[in-house]
């Protein structure tokens, strides 16, 4: 929608904030390159949305945030450097629209908002949980993201829903283990 780029966040509803990374991912590389296709893509948008009968930029302040620095290779320096980068964005009451990156990261964008909001109730779209306890020998990776976000008290399970759960996974037990945490899922 070419957004106008700026950190100053007086008068703003929402701002876009990309976090090119892609280390924690197991399967393809690439996800660090999301951000820029969004916003290439998004260039095509028109802002009027017919269902509601506005125009988005009129009716809210939307800026384009830039990226967020991220460290290839360190996930877990890269989830410091989120959680400090929205900051200012969640502190200024403006909701973050992110751009992902691979989507482990959003283990550090649960731990700023919850800082605020306290455990949040989350609704994933995916094929698996990402409750696993390890993967590939690491705790902090794509598939354990709201494994950890539950033992954080990030969010919270009981009110949460998992959906869409299908494909491969590695046994029954991917599912029992979303299900013991707390969450509703559905296949």
């Amino acid at each position: 929608m070419r957004l106008p780029h700026t950190t100053d966040l007086a008068g703003v509803d929402a701002a876009a904030i990309g976090i090119p990374f892609d280390t924690a991912t197991s399967y393809r590389a690439g996800a660090r390159f999301g951000p820029e296709a969004i916003r290439s893509a998004s260039a095509l948008l028109r802002p009027f949305h017919p269902g509601f009968g506005i125009d988005l930029v009129e009716t809210l302040s939307i800026v384009d945030y830039g990226d967020l620095p991220v460290a290839p290779g360190d996930t877990e320096g890269t989830y410091r450097g989120v959680e400090e980068g929205l900051r200012p964005v969640v502190e200024a009451g403006v909701f973050p629209l992110v751009l992902g990156g691979d989507h482990s990261i959003t283990l550090a964008e649960l731990r700023q908002l919850s800082r605020i909001t306290g455990p949040l109730a989350l609704v994933q779209l995916d094929s698996h949980t990402d409750t696993w306890e390890m993967y590939f020998g690491q705790r902090f990776f794509h598939g354990t993201t709201f494994k950890r976000a539950a033992e954080e008290g990030l969010i919270d399970p009981a009110a949460s829903v998992q959906a869409g759960m299908r494909g491969s996974l590695y046994g029954a037990a991917d599912l029992e283990d979303a299900r013991a945490l707390g969450f509703r899922v559905i296949p």
